[in-house]
């Protein structure tokens, strides 16, 4: 008998640990969500509702990318001119092609690179992850130009 309640108490608290980690896993991912803005409101006025008036710009797409602009962030207004460039690293550190100066930012926290006549951005495991359109990226992602790119509290657009 004491070995079967026993065993009945070992199995509770087991569920109980499985029920508490889920709820901690669901709790991160609702965290996560809301720092990436998805699923806001288009007129709630949050990084959503910014990038979708650039991404309906149809004569945008057609542009080639000359330069790469931060938009908002520490450093709003810097630019670097990419058009004969292959790939550029963007980050916190210094020895970053393009400098973000964000402390949101990882030391070296996404590669914009060329294929074709086709830019891509490509996270490096950043601790913040990396935007395009407001949705957080896992692997290399179409960037075309106008499109708002958010990196730590910065964001960056390529430019015509």
């Amino acid at each position: 008998m004491e070995a079967a309640l026993l065993t009945i108490v070992r199995i509770a608290l087991l569920v109980l640990l499985w029920a508490f980690i889920l709820l901690a896993v669901l709790a991160m991912r609702k965290d996560a969500n809301r720092a990436a803005g998805v699923g806001r409101n288009r007129g709630s006025g949050g990084y959503a509702a910014a990038a979708a008036p650039v991404a309906a710009a149809p004569v945008a797409k057609r542009e080639k990318a000359r330069l790469l602009t931060v938009v908002d962030g520490p450093l709003t207004g810097s630019h670097m001119d990419v058009s004969q460039l292959e790939e550029v690293i963007v980050g916190r550190s210094q020895a970053c092609d393009f400098e973000l100066g964000d402390d949101y930012a990882s030391s070296r926290h996404a590669r914009f690179f060329r294929r074709g006549g086709d830019w891509f951005i490509e996270d490096l495991e950043s601790r913040n992850g990396t935007y395009v359109g407001g949705y957080r990226i896992d692997q290399p992602e179409r960037v075309q130009v106008g499109t708002d790119v958010k990196m730590g509290s910065t964001i960056v657009r390529l430019a015509p």
